[in-house]
């Protein structure tokens, strides 16, 4: 039912909001939550109810129709909310998907680049112990650094790339067909969420345990444990930055999580007063440094501000969830 909820939020949270979109909102709700319970006992799986449920309820021209609401004329006249076509929303999410691979790739690649130095010293140990450890150490360095220029590179390439696409701070809104589109792939894709998250926390919890194993086993000097544990939260990362970027690329399109239109909004609100705040606590703290030589102590501005900082955007984000609701 959570999708259905977050179906629902993702429609109306784009048109006008009035005393009659809330009541409309809470009729569809009711009718949507009643006719997934149905199906649900007729024996369809949650997937399979929700799919259908949002197959017979997920119209709403005939709502925009009937209130006489100028869904476009509202778009354009709000500049947070950028309409994208199917193709452009299939071209958005498939550089998405690749950005997601090459992001992934480079933390593992960068996080691995380490256990290929300890690999070397424990071939070293055991196959090549005529070798000098500085020779094979040079060879790790060498391969370690060579690693990681391909893991930065990646973030390059495609960081650029990703500047193509300014979504950053915009609400996005596709056509029905579009979104009922994604909304499926998404229902698919959670379970795969869930299991990959699930796969990376097993990944690292496993690294700490193999690394115990091998100083108990070994000795605390053979450095074997190490490469397992790097290697096993190397994988583990990969998956959490993989799946993490896909998932946000749904809610991203289908404008729910942390990109409706109140965190838009909220979000917008608080980097501009954090654009002040902070250079301004900063060069307080330069001045009570420098003037007043209170080094050890002008530090406390910064927690401080940090604090209040947390404490506005909190409540900039619930005055703007209040303000969209009415």
């Amino acid at each position: 039912m959570s999708t259905i909820y977050a179906y629902v939020e993702s429609i109306f949270n784009k048109l006008p909001p009035s005393r009659e979109m809330l009541q409309l909102k809470n009729e569809m709700l009711a009718n949507m939550e009643d006719k997934y319970n149905d199906l649900v006992t007729e024996g369809l799986s949650e997937h399979e109810a929700i799919g259908q449920v949002l197959a017979e309820f997920g119209d709403i021209s005939e709502i925009i129709e009937a209130y006489n609401l100028d869904f476009e004329e509202s778009e354009r006249n709000d500049p947070n909310v950028l309409s994208l076509s199917k193709n452009e929303a299939e071209a958005y999410f498939f550089h998405r998907q690749k950005y997601a691979l090459a992001i992934a790739t480079g933390v593992f690649l960068c996080i691995i680049s380490v256990a290929f130095l300890f690999l070397t010293l424990t071939i070293r140990s055991f196959f090549f112990s005529a070798v000098s450890e500085d020779s094979i150490t040079l060879i790790g360095v060498v391969l370690m650094l060579i690693t990681i220029a391909i893991g930065v590179g990646l973030f390059i390439v495609f960081g650029m790339q990703e500047s193509n696409y300014p979504f950053d701070k915009k609400v996005l809104h596709l056509d029905q067909a579009t979104y009922t589109m994604i909304n499926q792939q998404y229902l698919a894709f959670k379970p795969k969420l869930s299991y990959a998250i699930a796969a990376g926390v097993v990944f690292c919890i496993l690294g700490p345990i193999f690394l115990l194993l091998s100083f108990a086993l070994l000795t605390e000097e053979n450095l074997i444990g190490l490469v397992f544990l790097m290697g096993f939260i190397a994988v583990g990362v990969f998956l959490f930055v993989y799946y993490g970027i896909q998932n946000d690329t749904y809610e991203k399109l289908l404008t729910i999580g942390s990109h409706t239109r109140a965190h838009v909004l909220s979000n917008t609100i608080t980097e501009r007063i954090a654009s002040i705040v902070f250079p301004i606590a900063t060069l307080i703290y330069l001045f009570q440094g420098f003037v007043n030589g209170a080094w050890g102590t002008a530090w406390i501005i910064f927690p401080i501000v940090g604090i209040g900082f947390a404490i506005l955007s909190a409540i900039i984000e619930a005055v703007t969830n209040l303000t969209n609701k009415k």
